[in-house]
């Protein structure tokens, strides 16, 4: 594995603990050693990047953000977008009319900000998965009067869900397939990520990497969960973590460690640190 050159990290039951906001020690250490050896290391997460920027302050070594779940990629280094496929706006208004309508947890990722009405804030904040990521969405998020109002004309990166029942979920498909259609991904149970049509982490790598004249054999990928497939799938070296879904471990060619014992410094160190 001597000819790695980007390693492509997921957050959440991946490079994080379970608390969704620590980087565990081991996958610091492990990936600034790839970083001073020349290795580029990406997030590739759902979050918009304003989310993970607290993420980047543990790592010290972020290159690139591969953002809402494949929409956007960032050039860290240089304050750059490299790459955007944003929502149709009138599905993207429909949609967030719907969910104000039904009353349920949602935010929306925008041009790497994160935007939740103001009347919602408290309905989102606490849908968060851990106290920790509540307060990062406190101190992190927009909060607009009118959220579609503010998004108006600004290149939309995605839509997440926290909590939508069956029946509305099946609903909201329908009306964004007629309105889009839009690509719809899972990255715990009961939520739903809304995106353009084709968008997912492993299209998103793919365009950087023809940026950066790499392939497949050249990345490590580490995923767990739906919104990780496709990124798993296409690289060479891709790893679930022993916490994985049975989708995201049939869809990677290696496992490792779980998220909470630093399961991607594990591999790091292994295959790509030791001689």
């Amino acid at each position: 594995m001597n000819d790695i050159r980007l390693i492509c990290l997921d957050m959440d039951g991946t490079l994080l603990d379970d608390d969704h906001a620590t980087v565990p020690p081991r996958n610091i250490t492990a990936l600034r050693a790839a970083s001073e050896r020349g290795v580029a290391v990406a997030i590739a997460s759902g979050r918009a990047w304003a989310l993970l920027r607290g993420v980047d302050a543990q790592l010290g070594v972020t290159r690139y953000a591969v953002l809402s779940n494949g929409a956007a990629v960032l050039d860290v280094a240089e304050h750059q977008w490299l790459y955007r496929r944003p929502l149709p706006e009138t599905a993207r208004r429909e949609a967030i009319r719907k969910l104000l309508d039904w009353g349920l947890p949602f935010e929306v990722y925008c041009e790497g900000q994160n935007y939740i009405q103001r009347d919602r804030m408290e309905l989102v904040v606490g849908s968060a998965l851990s106290p920790e990521f509540a307060q990062v969405l406190r101190t992190c998020s927009q909060f607009p009067e009118d959220i579609n109002t503010a998004l108006d004309g600004k290149a939309v990166e995605k839509i997440h869900i926290f909590h939508i029942p069956e029946a509305q979920k099946r609903e909201l498909l329908a009306l964004t397939d007629e309105l889009g259609p839009l690509a719809a991904a899972s990255s715990y149970p009961g939520n739903l990520e809304l995106t353009a049509l084709g968008v997912n982490k492993g299209s998103a790598i793919q365009a950087l990497c023809a940026r950066l004249g790499i392939g497949p054999e050249q990345v490590m990928a580490f995923g767990d969960a739906g919104n990780d497939l496709e990124m798993l799938r296409w690289a060479r070296w891709s790893f679930a973590m022993a916490n994985a879904s049975p989708e995201a471990r049939a869809a990677a060619r290696y496992t490792t460690g779980s998220n909470r014992e630093g399961g991607v410094g594990m591999a790091v160190e292994r295959y790509l640190l030791k001689p």
